[in-house]
């Protein structure tokens, strides 16, 4: 048994896909709400589901409680879903994979995935990033793109991908589709490295509109503005008043838009630790406000 149920899909159109998980390639759960946003706003037929029992040590990755309707506990145990999502006004129908990092199995995990998302001959495979960079919080996210295929590079206007070194499972699956010669790119935002929380609007934002530029039409972007405004105004509060980080955040922002190396995921930036404590515990909420 290798834990995956697929539901056929039939008549999906030249569909561009979207991938995103949790962990090695994701700060926070940027990209994870990148693709939750795109399956909020255009719906979606859920087709693929992976039993979490296969390819997790729930000690590493553990399932979480939250509480429902009544006071009921409930546990959420990690979920890896892939949805349809037919465009009958643009030239492409979506698939939409969303997931969380697997423990165990990647060779399975990534052969199965990558399977399932051959059998539909997509156009595109677009995979997701979000890494630490050395980039400010008051400046825009800066999004690269990369391809291994000069072709698709040169169409879309991105970089050739040079990275060597460790992978996450994102770089698996891709190894898993380039066997089966689909076209792949990756697009990464750079989130400020001093904001290690989970959620990062901002950042997440940036990438959809990259996306929707990949694709060509807009994606709506919700309450998302909002949310962002209210998260810098949170990290601005935070800062106000100590020179320290103000300080460093202003040597950030001259240096804003220098050309940094390309890591697949997280980079061995400096913490700043000493400089930028407050900030992370503001924004977990851990001065008790």
């Amino acid at each position: 048994m290798d834990g995956f149920t697929i539901t056929p899909v039939e008549g999906l159109r030249s569909p561009i896909v979207v991938i995103a998980f949790t962990g090695w390639s994701d700060t926070g759960t940027v990209t994870a709400d990148a693709a939750a946003h795109i399956i909020e706003t255009f719906g979606g037929e859920r087709f693929l589901e992976v039993d979490p029992e296969e390819y997790y040590v729930f000690t590493d990755t553990r399932p979480s409680v939250h509480l429902v309707e009544g006071g009921e506990r409930r546990i959420e145990w990690p979920r890896n879903e892939a949805f349809a999502i037919r465009r009958p006004d643009a030239p492409n129908d979506l698939i939409v994979v969303n997931g969380v990092e697997p423990n165990l199995r990647w060779r399975t995990f990534a052969e199965r995935m990558a399977s399932a998302i051959a059998e539909h001959q997509p156009s595109l495979v677009c995979t997701l990033v979000a890494r630490p960079a050395a980039t400010p919080h008051t400046r825009p996210i800066p999004i690269t793109g990369s391809s291994a295929d000069a072709n698709l590079a040169a169409r879309y206007g991105l970089g050739r991908s040079m990275y060597q070194g460790p992978t996450g499972v994102v770089g698996v699956i891709h190894d898993a589709l380039r066997e089966r010669n689909a076209p792949l790119i990756s697009l990464a935002a750079g989130v400020p490295h001093y904001l290690n929380v989970a959620e990062n609007p901002p950042a997440t934002m940036a990438l959809l509109k990259a996306f929707a530029g990949i694709a060509g039409y807009d994606i709506p972007m919700g309450e998302l503005p909002e949310l962002g405004d209210q998260f810098l105004e949170r990290v601005e509060e935070a800062s106000a008043g100590d020179e320290q980080i103000q300080q460093y955040v202003r040597t950030l922002e001259e240096h804003y838009g220098e050309e940094e190396p390309e890591p697949e995921q997280p980079s061995d930036l400096p913490s700043a630790d000493d400089v930028l404590r407050d900030i992370e515990d503001f924004l977990r909420g851990g001065n008790g406000d």
